[in-house]
């Protein structure tokens, strides 16, 4: 054989080799293609199923709170209450706020202190009014004990009495 015919086969080989191997990889994209083809319309067919399924869910759910609201108002609204409540206790307060609300918490809370004495004002005044002080409550109580002990001996007196009868 000569180098010739030697580089002619080995050529040929090299070609076959090609062509198997070319072969081989586009069947093999091809496999790759279909695969991807099938995950992507079995997850679009999931993705299209769950959306579905979470819009029906969304729907019910809006169904039973509305009837929930128009059957049970007040509970609704002190839920309302109570997620408005919770939500501004965990969201943090910026500088702005602060600064913004600083005096109006000030006079709040002057207010409220003001509407308290008053009202502990009024409500001596009237107990002062209608005579029920310190002293006059002591004086009563005095008295029911007093009271109750002279009952107490009399009817042991009275008791005693009839025994020796």
């Amino acid at each position: 054989m000569t180098v010739k015919d030697s580089a002619r086969e080995a050529s040929e080989k090299i070609k076959a080799t090609a062509k198997s191997a070319r072969d081989r990889a586009g069947s093999t994209v091809e496999n790759a293609k279909q695969s991807a083809e099938k995950a992507y319309g079995s997850a679009r067919e999931t993705a299209i199923a769950a959306y579905d399924e979470g819009r029906e869910r969304a729907r019910r759910a809006k169904v039973r709170t509305g009837d929930g609201i128009k059957e049970q108002p007040l509970i609704a609204l002190a839920g309302g209450m109570i997620v408005g409540l919770v939500a501004g206790l965990l969201i943090p307060r910026s500088e702005k706020e602060r600064e913004a609300l600083k005096s109006t918490g000030a006079k709040l809370n002057d207010r409220a202190h003001s509407a308290y004495d008053a009202a502990k004002s009024a409500g001596h005044s009237k107990l002062e009014e209608k005579g029920l002080t310190a002293k006059s409550a002591e004086d009563v109580i005095r008295n029911v004990v007093k009271g109750v002990g002279e009952a107490a001996r009399t009817a042991g007196s009275a008791a005693k009495g009839a025994a020796k009868k």
